[in-house]
């Protein structure tokens, strides 16, 4: 369905005010064929759930959203399962699903804002695990040859926040296969004897026993108030004796805790990736700071938490106008209302040049920046 001139501040997490000249939504693959009738050219940018880009105040092109949800078992077995979700769906309620189902695998993936069809674009992650290592193959379309095609794994190119749909923007995102687990504990007893599934619960009730209890913090620096650290939480979401709807229930929460609702004050998460560097450069950055975190990514790569960086330049809390920087969560930058988006780029701007200034190191955004 076309419409014109259409508002899309309600598409968006920033909730900033942007217009396009043409808005087409679809529900039925039969109906990209009114898409082919018209002449696209380069005019055209796809939409799903508002989450991750950052709009202009007008778009002289068409908006493409897909809005069919449905979930399909593709395939079934006693160790995997492969669901097929539409791109329309809300990535969270399809999260939600899958724990409801039983099904294990996305639970680390909790709370995260957007729809299924933007999933693979930006190969979102949370907590050690990323959808990369669960999709099986993605259904598209080609805008430009306005032909069907289907993507697996490897052909997509997944890269830490990066796909091949970020580079070929003309491949519209309409289902997503994903394998997953087709009930709890299948990693821990799948190919195991029973001997090897005791050893493994017996090891991991240890740990996890030890890392609820680093997480415990109680004294003078929390007012004697009982608090969690959260820093061991990656670690204890990897135990596969804990069950996808108590990990589910866990990141619900900290996510709950530690990042704002783009439904109260406008905003897209995390705005920036943390940069990953080899071991040398690491060592150099935190000669600068030495209270800059880092998390292994490789044997050769550590990656460098953006928001210390940014916490280290003094921009956590710190606003400009209308725009500013989340002050518990510095890689968040919020909206209060009435800011556009130049006014949210150029502040993003201001963040990274002070980065590259003390730091010599350049962070890049999450976030799709269209606005011009």
């Amino acid at each position: 369905m076309f419409e014109s001139n259409f508002s899309l501040r309600q598409l968006n997490k920033f909730q900033v005010e942007s217009v396009t000249n043409k808005y087409f939504s679809f529900t039925e693959n039969e109906e990209l064929s009114k898409l082919a009738q018209y002449k696209l050219d380069d005019n055209y940018l796809i939409l799903g759930g508002g989450s991750n880009i950052l709009l202009p105040s007008e778009f002289n092109g068409v908006v493409i959203q897909p809005k069919s949800q449905k979930i399909q078992i593709i395939e079934k077995s006693r160790h995997r399962i492969v669901v097929r979700c539409d791109a329309g769906l809300d990535w969270d309620e399809f999260v939600a699903t899958t724990i409801k189902r039983g099904w294990q695998g996305l639970e680390n993936l909790t709370s995260i804002p957007g729809s299924v069809g933007g999933s693979p674009v930006q190969n979102i992650g949370a907590y050690g695990a990323e959808v990369s290592e669960l999709i099986a193959k993605v259904n598209c379309y080609d805008l430009k040859n306005n032909s069907f095609l289907t993507l697996n794994n490897q052909e997509c190119d997944f890269s830490y926040r990066q796909s091949i749909f970020k580079r070929r923007p003309e491949l519209l995102v309409l289902s997503v296969e994903f394998i997953l687990m087709p009930k709890p504990f299948t990693q821990l007893y799948a190919n195991r004897t029973l001997l090897s599934c005791l050893t493994v619960v017996i090891k991991e009730s240890g740990l996890a026993a030890l890392l609820i209890f680093k997480s415990i913090r109680i004294g003078a620096s929390t007012s004697w108030k009982l608090k969690m650290n959260f820093d061991y939480l990656r670690r204890f979401l990897a135990l596969s004796i804990v069950s996808p709807t108590i990990k589910r229930a866990m990141v619900k929460y900290i996510r709950k805790k530690t990042m704002p609702d783009p439904k109260h004050i406008g905003n897209n998460g995390c705005f920036f990736k943390s940069p990953i560097v080899d071991r040398q450069e690491a060592a150099r950055i935190k000669s600068i700071d030495p209270t800059i975190k880092t998390y292994e990514e490789s044997d050769s790569h550590l990656k460098v938490s953006a928001g210390d960086l940014i916490k280290s330049c003094g921009w956590a809390g710190r606003r400009i106008g209308n725009v500013s920087i989340d002050k518990q969560r510095p890689l968040v930058i919020l909206n209060h209302g009435q800011a556009s988006s130049i006014d949210i780029l150029n502040f993003s701007l201001q963040v990274q040049s002070s980065i590259s200034q003390k730091f010599q190191l350049k962070i890049e955004p999450e976030v799709v920046i269209v606005a011009k």
